[in-house]
């Protein structure tokens, strides 16, 4: 029987489960494990022993229109199975997937098997744990999972460096990069965002992560995918060759949205007060305790930008 890790939701939510999965596959490589995202392939890809349960199709690689679902370039023949046995709750159960039984278990944090607290490093670590002894138990699997030391989790996260590397790419002193990706879990008022490009941009040079036709004439404003040819794409692959643009600017403004948290590759790099989370209190304490547990430090690298 395989056993197929999926999840059903947002580039942040895979780009977590990432992490563990990384760390299951390493230490199970006898096993040869599946994976279903919507998106995110990029975070997932490279795992020697973890491979997508269908092949995306070829329209995957298409260009996202800014706040539009990836399932629209998807072939949804999993994700159609998935709904019509409502698994978005449960934890883990058996379907019939191309004529193989697969034990299709659910990374979302608060599934019914893991249900940890949101990017926090130990509970999730917990409900790791729980959730393969829990396969071992129920489907005499004999699987590892430990971690000694949170730092594991981002160990390989470093070799996305070489891959994305854009060094050619020169950036004007004191430049600002803010992410103006639309958030799709939560509620968010973009207007306020672009109300503060606005302002920002009366006296600094501005780099957007999404094209915006409110800013065509700006000459203080460059856009990622216009300017640089980085277009979103599904697979996410944009966003780590993004983050070799946006740290080299003087400040990196964030949402409270996975889609611009992508950076933990690039913590080596970061200097104190180059990340800024905007107008939110909640998600700029979540990810800074994230970030401390996983480095063994209390930098508190994410500062928090007012408008």
């Amino acid at each position: 029987m395989y056993i197929c890790f999926y999840n059903m939701n947002h580039i942040g939510d895979v780009y977590f489960m990432s992490l563990f999965l990384n760390i299951i596959c390493q230490q199970n490589k006898d096993v040869k494990f599946l994976y279903y995202t919507i998106n995110a392939d990029v975070f997932l890809e490279n795992i020697p022993n973890l491979s997508r349960i269908y092949p995306n199709d070829i329209i995957y690689s298409n260009q996202l229109v800014n706040g539009h679902p990836p399932e629209n370039l998807l072939n949804n023949n999993v994700l159609t199975l998935l709904l019509q046995n409502k698994m978005e709750n449960i934890g883990m159960k058996i379907l019939n997937f191309n004529n193989n039984n697969v034990l299709f278990v659910n990374t979302w944090c608060k599934s019914n098997i893991l249900n940890h607290d949101e990017f926090n490093i130990s509970s999730a670590i917990n409900s790791y744990k729980h959730l393969i002894s829990t396969i071992n138990l129920i489907f005499n699997y004999s699987l590892k999972f430990s971690l000694d030391n949170p730092n594991q989790l981002i160990q390989n996260n470093y070799n996305f460096n070489d891959s994305f590397n854009k060094d050619n790419i020169q950036v004007e002193d004191n430049t600002i990069f803010i992410f103006n990706f639309e958030p799709r879990s939560m509620s968010y008022n973009i207007e306020i965002l672009n109300n503060l490009i606005r302002k920002l941009s009366v006296n600094n040079k501005l780099i957007l992560s999404y094209y915006n036709h409110l800013f065509e004439d700006n000459k203080n404003i460059k856009f990622i995918d216009k300017d640089y040819g980085i277009t979103p794409i599904p697979s996410c692959k944009n966003l780590l060759e993004i983050w070799e643009i946006a740290i080299k600017c003087k400040k990196i403004i964030i949402l409270p949205t996975g889609g611009s948290w992508t950076f933990l590759h690039k913590l080596k790099e970061i200097k104190a007060n180059q990340i800024y989370m905007f107008n939110d209190t909640n998600y700029y304490r979540i990810l800074n305790n994230f970030i401390n547990t996983l480095t063994g430090d209390n930098k508190n690298l994410i500062n928090l930008f007012r408008f």
